[in-house]
């Protein structure tokens, strides 16, 4: 008998010693290279009611060809059909009023107008190109690509934008330095090894009329910015947790935000909040194979895919909730990527602008945030809870025996 006992409670410890490696396959970093539809960009192209139904077709054929490895979808609107269309609402805000126009709407409900050359609606050739080649500039900077080829590489990025005054600029930059030394002090005890800690990248003051675009998802203006701003960024251009500046920008702030990147993908996080907003992006084949190189396996495999977004799944306990700003999407794994850019995604029109309250993705829950060990603790509390009570359960069958 007492040989039988203490053979089962060895059995446990090493069961909750294998546990660990047995727990999700995947961290919040891995998890956040996905996109699983949630919090896309919309691009509103609006036609006037002479547009034939032909030219419309052949112009959402072209957009989507154009948008399929972007994180954002397209509708076409024709004024005049609908005078309760919900897109017609961005007409007013951006003082709208010759066509064709074209707008984008981030996923918190900002809208930002296009510049389009003159074109006639006639030519609905002209309309694509100049919609197009607009749109680079929405896609591209030179500071995005820094943070999306930096998550590619690396833990995760954090995005330090320089105010004017030369000396609070400093203490920021020291302030960065100080969080990325505590997570590379950490990295050896994570639930999963990443071999790059995280990277910072600056935007000083003559580079912010560049980046207009980048400011503008993050509810900034270059003219408002008059002290050190910084944003963590992780996987696929994800931004997590809130825009810290002043007493905010502080070490222990940013290495709790970068901590959570690192943490097992089912530690008990609520993945609304892991599900950070993505920046506007084309994620092409360069940055694909970056980050296949990076984390040993491709996270486009659809049978990767599929058991990510059953883990983002659980941790939303669906997707009805306030943070979907366009309403509930079903994720759609292996569907054509051009589908998938269009608006046929199965919603209500009036359900599809709703504006969310947040400027920016939530911040992470303090209790998780208070240490970077405290993830891994997290990731290991459920397992030893339940080698706990398989244990108590050996022991009354042995008293009973």
């Amino acid at each position: 008998m007492k040989l039988r006992l203490s053979l089962s409670i060895i059995a446990c410890g090493l069961i909750l010693q294998a546990l660990p490696a047995y727990a999700c396959r995947y961290n919040v970093r891995e998890v956040g290279f996905i996109d699983v539809g949630i919090g896309a960009y919309r691009l509103l192209v609006y036609l006037t009611k002479d547009t034939s139904p032909d030219r419309m077709a052949e112009l959402k054929d072209a957009l989507a060809d154009e948008l399929m490895d972007t994180n954002i979808r397209f509708e076409l609107v024709t004024v005049g059909a609908d005078a309760n269309h919900p897109a017609l609402e961005f007409l007013t805000s951006c003082k709208i009023s010759s066509f064709p126009a074209a707008v984008v709407v981030s996923p918190d409900g900002q809208a930002r107008p296009l510049r389009l050359p003159c074109v006639q609606t006639q030519n609905l050739a002209s309309v694509r190109d100049a919609v197009c080649s607009t749109l680079e500039g929405v896609l591209h900077s030179p500071t995005q690509q820094q943070i999306l080829e930096g998550a590619a590489d690396n833990y995760g990025v954090v995005l330090l934008i320089e105010g004017p005054e030369r000396q609070r600029n400093a203490a920021a930059r020291e302030a960065v330095s100080a969080a990325i030394n505590s997570i590379n002090e950490q990295l050896e005890y994570l639930p999963k090894p990443i071999a790059r800690p995280p990277m910072m990248v600056v935007l000083d003051q003559p580079s912010l009329a560049r980046e207009e675009v980048l400011l503008w998802t993050l509810g900034l203006k270059a003219e408002d910015i008059n002290q050190p701003c910084a944003a963590v960024f992780y996987g696929r251009g994800r931004w997590i947790g809130p825009l810290c500046r002043g007493d905010m920008l502080a070490s222990d702030r940013l290495a709790e935000l970068l901590a959570v990147v690192g943490a097992d993908c089912e530690c008990g996080l609520d993945h609304r909040v892991l599900q950070g907003t993505m920046l506007p992006a084309r994620w092409d084949e360069t940055l694909r194979q970056k980050v296949a190189a990076s984390l040993g396996f491709d996270p486009e495999s659809p049978m990767i895919k599929m058991e990510m977004v059953s883990i983002v799944r659980r941790g939303m306990g669906g997707f009805d909730y306030p943070g979907v700003p366009f309403g509930y999407e079903e994720i759609q794994v292996g569907a054509d990527d051009g589908e998938r850019m269009t608006e046929d995604s199965g919603q209500k029109p009036e359900d599809g602008y709703q504006r969310t309250e947040d400027r920016g993705p939530r911040a992470a829950p303090a209790s998780i945030l208070r240490h970077p060990s405290s993830v891994l603790a997290v990731s290991l509390g459920g397992m030893t809870v339940l080698v706990a009570a398989a244990s108590v359960v050996i022991l009354r069958r042995a008293k009973k025996a």
